[in-house]
């Protein structure tokens, strides 16, 4: 074994004499962190305030007075239509039905308007400019459109037992946050002008309601708060953390192996009266120590910066709290998972001729991570404990699980034992590629 510390105490001073690998290994990473979180929590927070600043423009079709009346107590603001200029729209929707100019078509936009604070409703009534409307929704130009049917406000004075109900119909983009919102907002509108109409048919509501849903329950929402944030935590960092440690890994392990047959270095110590074990034992022991440090700097910079996103979270109305167990379950799958990383980097470098071949042979190695890492994304329900023995994918699976806390530390230790037994493998077949002659000096 004394061979195996030389070459482990070798490996050790080559790495940690160059700044360049120190900085790549242990600062770079504190660096990612702090700029990733810090920057996912700016966008959050900007997101949530641009959607919820956004002034909405609505648009409302053949809107009867007591609608209008109602969105000006309801959004506040300056209605720009007087009864004289929304006259003057049934007047030139009538002359218009036939052909309408863009003069015309601007002037029935302009006449009917109402600019709140929250919304900007524009009233139409020709169905020229409704088509128009649903082309500005898709492009997102518009946010939303409320059409009333014709003669509405007498099919509602008027109705009676077995009379068909009028329809309101609204348009909608759902692939535009600003859209969703303003749905959201004027769907809450209407069921209040439906009670109110409902309320001048029937007086008291409380006569024809049969229940009602939550009115004042308080207590309708049962959510751990700390579950619902490493939920969203869990579909996010697991991809993360297996891309950036197989990414800072990569570039430490093919130059421990395939860079020194290319420098020549790697032949005097392979001829060496030592076993070829030994020095492969050496060098991974060199590479897991440091991959390990600058996996313990990446989880230690992680668990720093989680305070700063919590804040996004509770504007989401969720929260984050990481225990000293977790802490330690994350950290132990990290260093699992290193280890893995750098047995499947050990095989890539040592059947690789030069460096850029060893690039190649990693590259589909590398892909395989991510994806298996960006599955976790897509997955619902509760993990079965045979998951965690799949290789690199239960580990995936098991680091999301420890943040949504949905995981048993039976389950962890089973994930972080299938990277150990993997590791050791493909430690073997290391060790088998140094013995073989070809593969070690045909560089």
């Amino acid at each position: 074994m004394k061979t195996v510390k030389i070459v482990f105490f070798k490996e050790m001073r080559r790495i940690l004499f160059d700044r360049k690998m120190v900085f790549a290994l242990f600062i770079m990473p504190v660096l990612m962190m702090i700029m990733i979180f810090g920057l996912m929590a700016v966008l959050a927070v900007n997101m949530l305030a641009d959607i919820s600043g956004h002034v909405s423009k609505v648009y409302v079709y053949q809107a009867p007075e007591d609608f209008k009346e109602f969105l000006q107590e309801e959004i506040g603001g300056d209605n720009k239509s007087s009864d004289m200029l929304y006259d003057a729209q049934k007047m030139l929707k009538e002359q218009a039905e036939q052909s309408m100019t863009e003069n015309t078509a601007n002037i029935i936009k302009q006449v009917g308007q109402l600019i709140g604070k929250d919304a900007e409703i524009t009233y139409i009534l020709s169905e020229e400019d409704m088509e128009k409307v649903k082309e500005d929704i898709l492009i997102g130009e518009a946010d939303m459109m409320i059409a009333f049917p014709e003669d509405f406000f007498n099919q509602v004075r008027n109705y009676k037992e077995g009379s068909k109900v009028p329809q309101i119909k609204t348009f909608y983009n759902p692939s535009e946050d600003y859209s969703s919102s303003a749905k959201e907002t004027f769907s809450e509108y209407l069921e209040k002008y439906r009670r109110s109409l409902l309320k001048e048919r029937v007086g008291n509501l409380d006569n024809v309601a049969v229940f009602t849903v939550d009115t004042d329950n308080k207590e309708s929402v049962i959510q751990d708060d700390d579950k619902a944030g490493g939920k969203m935590l869990g579909r996010i960092l697991p991809y993360m953390i297996c891309m950036l440690l197989f990414a800072g890994v990569m570039s430490l392990g093919t130059d421990t192996i395939t860079g020194e047959k290319e420098r020549g270095t790697l032949a005097p110590l392979l001829i060496a009266p030592v076993k070829r074990s030994h020095i492969v034992y050496g060098k991974l022991m060199a590479l897991m120590a440091l991959s390990a440090m600058s996996a313990m700097v990446y989880g230690i910079s992680m668990l720093s910066a989680f305070p700063v996103f919590a804040e996004t979270l509770k504007a989401g109305g969720m929260s984050f709290h990481i225990s000293g167990v977790q802490a330690v379950l994350l950290l132990l799958l990290i260093i699992s998972l290193v280890f893995v990383y750098v047995a499947i980097i050990a095989v890539c470098a040592a059947i690789a001729k030069n460096m850029k071949e060893a690039s190649t042979y990693l590259t589909p190695a590398y892909l395989l991570v991510i994806a298996l890492g960006m599955m976790t994304m897509f997955v619902t329900g509760d993990t079965k404990t045979s998951v965690y023995i799949i290789p690199l994918y239960g580990s995936s699976m098991a680091l999301r699980n420890v943040l949504t806390q949905e995981i048993s530390n039976f389950q962890v230790v089973l994930a972080i034992i299938t990277n150990l037994i993997l590791g050791a493998a493909l430690a073997a077949i290391v060790t088998k590629c140094f013995d073989n002659e070809n593969l070690m000096f045909d560089a």
